[in-house]
Protein backbone atom coordinates (compact mmCIF):
# COMPACT_ATOMS: atom_id res chain seq x y z
CA UNK A 1 0.00 0.00 0.00
CA UNK A 2 0.87 3.69 -0.62
CA UNK A 3 -0.53 5.47 2.46
CA UNK A 4 -0.37 4.24 5.81
CA UNK A 5 -1.57 6.65 9.07
CA UNK A 6 0.66 8.25 11.57
CA UNK A 7 -0.16 10.20 14.55
CA UNK A 8 -3.40 10.94 12.71
CA UNK A 9 -2.39 11.90 8.88
CA UNK A 10 -1.93 10.02 6.14
CA UNK A 11 1.70 9.52 5.36
CA UNK A 12 3.41 7.85 2.32
CA UNK A 13 6.59 5.19 3.38
CA UNK A 14 9.82 7.09 3.88
CA UNK A 15 12.78 4.68 5.31
CA UNK A 16 13.14 2.80 8.59
CA UNK A 17 9.53 4.42 9.70
CA UNK A 18 6.18 2.50 10.85
CA UNK A 19 2.74 3.34 10.65
CA UNK A 20 -0.45 1.71 11.11
CA UNK A 21 -2.88 0.35 8.39
CA UNK A 22 -5.50 2.62 7.57
CA UNK A 23 -7.99 -0.84 7.40
CA UNK A 24 -6.74 -3.20 10.15
CA UNK A 25 -4.59 -0.37 12.35
CA UNK A 26 -2.04 -3.23 12.54
CA UNK A 27 1.44 -1.96 12.28
CA UNK A 28 2.81 -1.37 8.77
CA UNK A 29 6.64 -1.15 8.04
CA UNK A 30 8.16 0.57 5.30
CA UNK A 31 9.54 -0.78 1.88
CA UNK A 32 12.17 1.47 0.27
CA UNK A 33 14.38 -0.40 -1.29
CA UNK A 34 15.54 0.43 -4.86
CA UNK A 35 13.99 -2.29 -6.50
CA UNK A 36 10.20 -1.98 -6.07
CA UNK A 37 8.26 1.19 -5.23
CA UNK A 38 8.67 2.49 -1.90
CA UNK A 39 5.46 0.82 -0.15
CA UNK A 40 4.34 -0.08 3.42
CA UNK A 41 3.98 -4.02 4.24
CA UNK A 42 2.24 -5.62 7.23
CA UNK A 43 4.56 -6.14 9.95
CA UNK A 44 2.10 -9.44 9.96
CA UNK A 45 2.98 -9.94 6.33
CA UNK A 46 -1.15 -10.90 6.13
CA UNK A 47 -2.90 -8.63 3.59
CA UNK A 48 -5.87 -7.60 5.52
CA UNK A 49 -7.57 -6.39 2.39
CA UNK A 50 -9.18 -9.73 0.81
CA UNK A 51 -9.03 -7.45 -2.55
CA UNK A 52 -5.79 -6.46 -2.07
CA UNK A 53 -2.65 -7.85 -4.40
CA UNK A 54 0.73 -6.74 -4.84
CA UNK A 55 1.19 -3.84 -5.91
CA UNK A 56 3.52 -2.74 -9.22
CA UNK A 57 5.21 0.22 -10.62
CA UNK A 58 2.48 0.46 -13.08
CA UNK A 59 -0.85 0.85 -10.10
CA UNK A 60 1.88 3.61 -8.77
CA UNK A 61 1.68 5.52 -11.75
CA UNK A 62 -1.86 5.38 -12.50
CA UNK A 63 -2.39 6.43 -8.60
CA UNK A 64 0.02 9.22 -8.71
CA UNK A 65 -1.72 11.09 -11.46
CA UNK A 66 -5.17 11.77 -8.55
CA UNK A 67 -5.14 13.75 -5.99
CA UNK A 68 -3.52 12.10 -2.67
CA UNK A 69 -7.43 11.81 -0.96
CA UNK A 70 -8.38 10.26 -4.42
CA UNK A 71 -5.69 6.93 -3.67
CA UNK A 72 -6.54 4.26 -1.90
CA UNK A 73 -9.66 5.09 0.01
CA UNK A 74 -11.47 3.44 2.11
CA UNK A 75 -14.68 1.71 1.82
CA UNK A 76 -15.69 -0.44 4.89
CA UNK A 77 -13.21 -3.05 4.57
CA UNK A 78 -11.62 -2.80 1.50
CA UNK A 79 -9.31 0.05 -0.12
CA UNK A 80 -10.53 1.63 -3.93
CA UNK A 81 -7.28 2.28 -5.95
CA UNK A 82 -8.74 5.27 -7.07
CA UNK A 83 -12.03 7.04 -6.24
CA UNK A 84 -12.86 9.69 -8.23
CA UNK A 85 -16.64 12.00 -7.65
CA UNK A 86 -18.48 9.36 -9.38
CA UNK A 87 -16.50 6.14 -9.73
CA UNK A 88 -13.97 3.66 -8.44
CA UNK A 89 -11.46 2.65 -10.75
CA UNK A 90 -10.12 -0.81 -9.89
CA UNK A 91 -6.54 -1.46 -11.64
CA UNK A 92 -5.41 -5.11 -12.30
CA UNK A 93 -2.40 -6.17 -13.53
CA UNK A 94 -2.72 -9.70 -12.50
CA UNK A 95 -5.27 -12.58 -13.86
CA UNK A 96 -8.33 -13.10 -10.89
CA UNK A 97 -10.70 -15.68 -11.06
CA UNK A 98 -14.95 -14.70 -12.20
CA UNK A 99 -15.71 -15.25 -8.49
CA UNK A 100 -13.45 -12.30 -7.42
CA UNK A 101 -14.54 -9.84 -10.27
CA UNK A 102 -18.08 -10.50 -9.58
CA UNK A 103 -17.69 -10.61 -5.57
CA UNK A 104 -15.49 -6.58 -6.39
CA UNK A 105 -18.45 -5.70 -9.00
CA UNK A 106 -20.89 -6.66 -6.22
CA UNK A 107 -19.38 -4.63 -3.59
CA UNK A 108 -18.57 -1.59 -5.82
CA UNK A 109 -21.89 -1.90 -7.57
CA UNK A 110 -22.35 0.30 -11.00
CA UNK A 111 -19.75 3.06 -10.58
CA UNK A 112 -16.53 0.55 -10.59
CA UNK A 113 -14.20 1.06 -14.08
CA UNK A 114 -11.68 -1.86 -14.20
CA UNK A 115 -7.98 -0.89 -15.65
CA UNK A 116 -6.33 -3.57 -17.55
CA UNK A 117 -2.84 -3.80 -17.45
CA UNK A 118 -1.78 -4.07 -21.27
CA UNK A 119 1.48 -5.49 -20.36
CA UNK A 120 0.25 -8.80 -18.68
CA UNK A 121 -3.93 -8.88 -18.92
CA UNK A 122 -3.50 -7.65 -22.48
CA UNK A 123 -0.46 -8.19 -23.90
CA UNK A 124 -2.39 -10.42 -26.70
CA UNK A 125 -4.39 -7.04 -27.29
CA UNK A 126 -4.34 -5.33 -30.35
CA UNK A 127 -6.32 -2.89 -31.55
CA UNK A 128 -7.73 -2.97 -35.26
CA UNK A 129 -9.83 -0.64 -37.82
CA UNK A 130 -13.16 -1.58 -39.33
CA UNK A 131 -15.02 0.24 -41.22
CA UNK A 132 -18.24 0.72 -38.39
CA UNK A 133 -15.68 1.82 -35.89
CA UNK A 134 -12.82 0.46 -33.86
CA UNK A 135 -11.99 -3.07 -33.43
CA UNK A 136 -9.82 -4.77 -31.51
CA UNK A 137 -8.45 -8.72 -31.73
CA UNK A 138 -7.40 -10.21 -28.13
CA UNK A 139 -5.68 -13.60 -29.09
CA UNK A 140 -5.92 -14.42 -25.86
CA UNK A 141 -8.89 -12.63 -23.72
CA UNK A 142 -9.08 -14.03 -20.04
CA UNK A 143 -11.82 -16.26 -19.24
CA UNK A 144 -12.71 -14.44 -16.09
CA UNK A 145 -13.30 -11.48 -17.69
CA UNK A 146 -16.29 -12.35 -20.10
CA UNK A 147 -18.71 -12.28 -17.82
CA UNK A 148 -17.46 -9.18 -16.50
CA UNK A 149 -20.97 -5.98 -15.50
CA UNK A 150 -18.81 -2.90 -15.11
CA UNK A 151 -16.77 -1.01 -17.86
CA UNK A 152 -13.46 -2.64 -18.69
CA UNK A 153 -10.65 -0.33 -20.13
CA UNK A 154 -6.82 -2.33 -21.79
CA UNK A 155 -4.08 0.38 -20.95
CA UNK A 156 -1.98 -0.23 -23.76
CA UNK A 157 1.17 2.60 -24.42
CA UNK A 158 -0.37 6.37 -24.26
CA UNK A 159 -3.98 4.95 -24.38
CA UNK A 160 -6.63 3.12 -23.22
CA UNK A 161 -9.18 1.06 -24.59
CA UNK A 162 -12.55 0.85 -23.35
CA UNK A 163 -13.91 -2.57 -24.63
CA UNK A 164 -17.67 -2.37 -26.02
CA UNK A 165 -19.87 -5.46 -24.43
CA UNK A 166 -17.94 -8.57 -23.22
CA UNK A 167 -14.61 -9.17 -23.84
CA UNK A 168 -14.01 -11.70 -26.55
CA UNK A 169 -11.42 -13.06 -28.95
CA UNK A 170 -12.89 -9.75 -31.30
CA UNK A 171 -14.97 -6.56 -30.62
CA UNK A 172 -15.69 -3.07 -30.44
CA UNK A 173 -13.58 -0.84 -28.37
CA UNK A 174 -13.26 2.96 -27.95
CA UNK A 175 -9.25 4.33 -28.00
CA UNK A 176 -8.68 7.07 -25.73
CA UNK A 177 -5.99 8.90 -24.96
CA UNK A 178 -4.83 7.98 -21.14
CA UNK A 179 -4.25 11.68 -20.26
CA UNK A 180 -7.96 12.51 -21.78
CA UNK A 181 -9.62 9.58 -19.44
CA UNK A 182 -7.42 10.90 -16.15
CA UNK A 183 -8.80 14.42 -16.54
CA UNK A 184 -12.17 13.33 -16.91
CA UNK A 185 -11.82 11.27 -14.02
CA UNK A 186 -10.24 14.10 -12.10
CA UNK A 187 -6.55 13.40 -12.03
CA UNK A 188 -3.62 15.26 -13.33
CA UNK A 189 -1.86 13.73 -16.02
CA UNK A 190 1.06 15.82 -15.77
CA UNK A 191 1.70 15.55 -12.13
CA UNK A 192 4.57 13.70 -11.48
Amino acid sequence: MIWANKNNQRVQATPKERANCPLCNEEVISKCGTINIWHWAHKSDVECDSFGEPETEWHFNWKKKFPNESQEVRMENHRADIRTKENIIELQNSSISFEQIEERERFYGYKLIWILNGETLGKNFFPTTKQMGKGYLWNWCPPSWKQSSCRIYVDKYNFIYQIYGSPSRKGTCLKLSKDAFIIEHGGNPWKK
